[in-house]
């Protein structure tokens, strides 16, 4: 009663259909350092497991990098197929209503696909992408084969296609590269709600990550349709920032809300407990290269580092770390502040760990130019 008091109200909740509970695989998990990717941590990480909801972070990354390209900006309008209304619009559990005679702004698909878990908003928004789902389904797969989740799989745009797969450790590499390249992402996860098509709010009340915890989360949630009152998960991620670590944990497999929940804080807190962050490189460190700066007021400048790296090392272990250089030998003057000059390599172990900017510290003017012009005329 509450539900339909809600809906009136013109509340829209993101509780996802009722389906029946199958455990018939074991859950599996992952930990991943957010920056790089690297696996930490995990139990059967690399096995297939039904994806879920997996699909539509691969839409909405493909919407963010359409929209940095201009090729269709997040304020469009979109129309609604009636086709596609029909056959999604329907199904028990969609959190949104649409109409094929209304535009729905590209943006606020969007968010109601990270914040709601709609199939019908993620549809209609790889219909405006790609124009019919068919061509989605390639788009999406030749997106993961690109980003290297060589075992991923979409055959359909709902969170029950049942030939939608992925693992553990490549659902948390797509997570990381979301966050760590999509402001907008990182910005609509910490809505609880917004208003969508006329003043109907769209509740975000299960997206949440724990305050103590995470800073971003992503979860697919669904009543057992033969034990209404029990909700479960069978996909969950969390990004948490705290004692110099950056990682993203995610579990995939039937669990109780509240168990899946404890697992996956209790994976992050195994992985905090094992490792240790090691600095490497400070933001601004000066790198100890001379490059030499032709026709300019300065014979040289030496490059810093534009960015701080940390290294997630497991404690008790010295892990082997070389900061390698790729930085040219001269320069034409003048010289920005802040221009990027080459890049510093940091190996881990003897595989490539992070790719960091190397910069200029200060402006160097040319001969005749002052210092202080250099960044007017950049």
């Amino acid at each position: 009663m509450w539900l339909g008091w809600l809906v009136r109200r013109g509340l829209v909740l993101c509780v996802s259909g009722a389906v029946a509970v199958s455990r018939s695989q074991a859950s599996s998990w992952a930990v991943v350092d957010l920056r790089t990717g690297a696996l930490l941590l995990g139990e059967r990480a690399e096995e297939l497991q039904p994806a879920g909801a997996a699909y539509q972070l691969l839409v909405l990354l493909s919407a963010l990098e359409q929209a940095q390209l201009g090729m269709l900006p997040l304020d469009v309008p979109v129309s609604v197929d009636a086709h596609t209304l029909n056959e999604l619009g329907s199904r028990p559990g969609e959190p949104l209503r649409l109409a094929a005679n209304k535009t729905y702004l590209f943006s606020d698909l969007l968010k109601a696909v990270l914040l709601s878990r709609s199939d019908l908003a993620a549809a209609v928004a790889a219909e405006a992408m790609w124009g019919s789902r068919d061509n989605a389904v390639e788009a999406l797969n030749e997106r993961a084969q690109r980003l290297g989740l060589t075992s991923t799989r979409v055959t359909g745009l709902t969170c029950e296609a049942s030939g939608n797969v992925t693992t553990a450790y490549e659902f948390a590499r797509l997570v990381a590269v979301l966050w760590r390249e999509h402001e907008e992402l990182r910005q609509w996860g910490t809505l609880r709600g917004f208003p969508f098509d006329e003043g109907r709010i769209v509740v975000a009340n299960s997206h949440m990550p724990p305050s103590d915890v995470g800073v971003w989360a992503f979860y697919d949630r669904f009543r057992d349709s033969r034990r209404r009152a029990r909700l479960y998960q069978r996909l969950g991620a969390l990004v948490s920032e705290q004692d110099g670590m950056a990682l993203v944990a995610v579990r995939l497999g039937v669990e109780d809300v509240a168990l899946a929940m404890e697992n996956l804080i209790g994976n992050l807190q195994q992985v905090r407990a094992e490792y240790e962050p090691v600095t490497v490189v400070r933001a601004g460190e000066l790198l100890g290269v001379r490059v030499f700066v032709e026709g300019g007021v300065e014979p040289f400048v030496v490059p810093s580092a534009a960015e701080e790296v940390r290294i997630p090392r497991r404690k008790g272990t010295d892990g082997r770390v070389e900061v390698l250089f790729q930085l040219p030998s001269v320069v034409t003057a003048p010289v920005a502040k802040g221009e990027r000059l080459g890049e510093l390599v940091v190996r881990f172990d003897d595989r490539a760990w992070v790719v960091v900017p190397a910069v200029s510290p200060k402006a160097i003017g040319s001969r005749g130019v002052r210092a202080a012009d250099v960044q007017k005329t950049r």
